[in-house]
């Protein structure tokens, strides 16, 4: 009986976990050649910027937000930097952002 009750409860927590879009982590292999082609000229290969006032990947500069709000501020753009809306998909932004958290 607790043995079912514990495959419940987690079955329940999984499909929140999914219905809330926690899990939209995207593929950081695949955001590698986004980065290098739409952010590299200003963010740097490595992540160290290249234009002044611009966040700093490998200082962590810009990523204490949800990948949700990652995703709402490049699609939008802020600053000096350009939206992305259109040029890239979700999925593709999403993958980007997994580059940058997992290799700066």
């Amino acid at each position: 009986m607790t043995h079912k009750l514990f495959v419940r409860h987690g079955m329940v927590f999984i499909l929140f976990i999914l219905s809330t879009g926690i899990v939209s982590a995207g593929d950081p292999m695949k955001g590698r050649q986004f980065y290098e082609q739409h952010c590299s000229v200003c963010h740097g290969l490595n992540g160290s910027p290249q234009v002044i006032g611009v966040p700093n990947f490998k200082m962590g500069e810009g990523l204490m937000k949800s990948d949700q709000q990652l995703l709402a501020v490049i699609k939008k753009g802020k600053m000096v930097m350009p939206g992305f809306n259109g040029l890239l998909s979700d999925e593709e932004i999403l993958d980007t952002i997994a580059h940058i958290r997992t290799f700066f």
